[in-house]
């Protein structure tokens, strides 16, 4: 399991939180988790989350899912397309399925603006990511809601595109797919 988001403040390490402070559940034994709380989904920070999935998949360790978290009380911005886009080549057919969207701060679910944002998201923003087989989650700050976004990933486990060209192909981080033709990314 990994946890990203697209800034700091978007709610990745309080879903982690609720997550670990929860008591297991009574029948969670065959449950094992190891969670990944990584930087901001943000161009410095690319390399040392790209170094980290190609060591993991080195060492066998193969993640069950993605969780992006993305506030819904900000206003989507261009650099938010980008990730959407590095997202789903980093992804890549074949594993797209263990990539969750969660939006957080949903502490009024009945306000208009975080319904009309949710809905640009879904319809717009991220649309090429859910069309692809990503998955859509709320979470609404509650450990049982955290707990029904990393069981609805399933334990499939499957490597990331990402890992397979660094690790697999020996590509350089900069020159994956995921991030060719990005602006500031190294070439």
């Amino acid at each position: 399991m990994m946890s990203s988001s697209r800034s700091p403040g978007s709610g990745k390490s309080n879903i982690i939180n609720k997550l670990i402070g929860m008591p297991p559940e009574p029948n969670a034994d065959a449950l094992k988790a190891f969670f990944i709380d990584t930087p901001a989904f943000e161009l410095d920070n690319f390399q040392t989350i790209s170094m980290s999935l190609g060591l993991m998949f080195r060492r066998s360790i193969m993640l069950t899912g993605v969780i992006y978290t993305y506030d819904i009380t900000v206003k989507c911005t261009p650099p938010d397309e980008r990730n959407f886009a590095i997202l789903l080549k980093m992804c890549g057919e074949g594993a797209i399925d263990r990539l969750r969207l969660v939006t957080t701060m949903w502490d009024d679910p009945s306000s208009p603006e975080a319904t009309e944002a949710e809905h640009a998201l879904k319809e717009k923003y991220a649309k090429s990511l859910l069309d692809a087989g990503s998955g859509y989650e709320r979470f609404d700050n509650t450990p049982e809601s955290a707990w029904k976004i990393v069981e609805g990933l399933g334990d499939k486990k499957q490597a990331l595109k990402l890992q397979e060209e660094i690790v697999n192909n020996v590509v350089d981080w900069w020159k994956a797919s995921a991030f060719v033709g990005i602006p500031g990314v190294r070439v």
